[in-house]
């Protein structure tokens, strides 16, 4: 349960005076011996619920002294969260990234904590099992690390998750699995993994681009996922995986075309359309936000252990397709906050089937405003 950076946290965090003027956390212990353990139903579904980028701040910290943009933000995004909860009927909820704002510089302590606890709610309202990945924008002011907020996710019954399963990059890489109706056996497996930030050079500098996930955070998916099939009869455990920041391969299934055909998407100096051959619903309003290396490890490691049948994506608030590439699903769930750009907002249904592991539903949850504030 390590992460490459937990003790630099706990000795920063410890070298502040302990008062309530320094803004310093309680510290929570583990829920691990609580955190609910996810089972199908009678009927052999299990229905889980993406919701993404909600990037959601605290409208205390905005500037402006009128602040009924930022309320309004505030507001319909929690509305987001609520409504999509009444109409998935979720069994799990899988927050994916971008949880929070992470890039202003008014945060403290105290509002990373109001926040988070602003954004679970909802959930912890109707005690619905939840878990979440990390984004880019997390932990973009380094001193609220992705590990201080992941204590705060740990203060709740209902959450399951952990700093790492072992020391690695990033934080909250874990799988989670899902027995049998009628077995404590597990019958399907869940990836969480952190696509982490930004690359940064030799120097430490940081670079232009999004990271992408490193090779010992690779290594602990290979041996868990040889583990699991072990474990399984020597058959792959049914998997799906969520993370941030898509996989290259989203370019596959995408056609470089001339600046002037219809429908184009731009990205750096070239533009892009979907290749209808891959695409099986959905659109694209943005080129996929890859990884700057075009870094194609990982999904070849979905290739070759066999076990991840889909994978879902936040990171690109506008987009909301479903590519089928060599036989695995990629896709990507639009945006859910209203403090970021986007024009539909909403969350993801995933209907897992015990019965027929290797297929599943899945549908968009578009919520309309609440207000008729302009938040242009």
């Amino acid at each position: 349960m390590k992460s490459k950076y937990l003790k630099k946290l706990l000795t920063s965090m410890f070298a502040l005076p302990f008062s309530a003027a320094a803004g310093m956390p309680v510290f929570y212990k583990s829920n691990a011996c609580k955190a609910p353990k996810l089972k199908f139903k009678d009927d052999g579904k299990f229905r889980i619920l993406h919701i993404t980028d909600i990037h959601e701040v605290d409208p205390e910290m905005d500037d402006d002294p009128d602040k009924t943009v930022a309320i309004t933000c505030s507001l319909e995004t929690v509305n987001v969260i609520k409504e999509s909860i009444e109409r998935a009927k979720p069994d799990l909820v899988v927050f994916g990234g971008d949880n929070l704002s992470g890039y202003w510089q008014e945060f403290t302590y105290d509002y990373v904590e109001k926040t988070i606890d602003k954004i679970t709610k909802p959930l912890r309202d109707k005690n619905i099992p939840f878990a979440i990945v990390f984004g880019n924008h997390d932990s973009e002011i380094q001193k609220f690390f992705r590990e201080f907020q992941m204590l705060c996710y740990m203060r709740y019954d209902n959450f399951i998750g952990t700093f790492n399963a072992e020391e690695m990059h990033g934080c909250g890489n874990q799988n989670i699995v899902i027995n049998g109706s009628k077995s404590n056996k597990p019958a399907f497996n869940i990836w969480l993994m952190d696509s982490n930030d930004y690359p940064h050079d030799e120097t430490g500098k940081r670079v232009s681009g999004y990271d992408h996930l490193h090779k010992d955070q690779l290594d602990w998916y290979e041996r868990t996922a040889e583990k699991l099939k072990e474990e399984n009869g020597g058959e792959p455990l049914p998997s799906i995986l969520f993370q941030h920041i898509p996989v290259t391969q989203e370019y596959d299934a995408l056609i470089k075309v001339d600046a002037t055909t219809e429908g184009a998407v731009k990205r750096g100096d070239d533009y892009y359309i979907i290749n209808k051959d891959y695409l099986i619903s959905g659109d694209m309003k943005e080129t996929p936000c890859v990884p700057a290396n075009k870094d194609r490890t990982q999904f070849d490691l979905w290739k070759k252990h066999g076990d991840v049948i889909a994978a879902f994506f936040g990171h690109d608030h506008v987009n909301n397709f479903i590519f089928d590439v060599e036989g695995i699903k990629l896709i990507q769930t639009f945006g859910a906050g209203y403090h970021t750009y986007g024009t539909n907002h909403g969350s993801r249904l995933i209907v897992l089937d015990e019965n027929n592991p290797k297929e599943f539903e899945t549908e968009d949850i578009v919520i309309e405003r609440i207000t008729d504030v302009n938040l242009d």
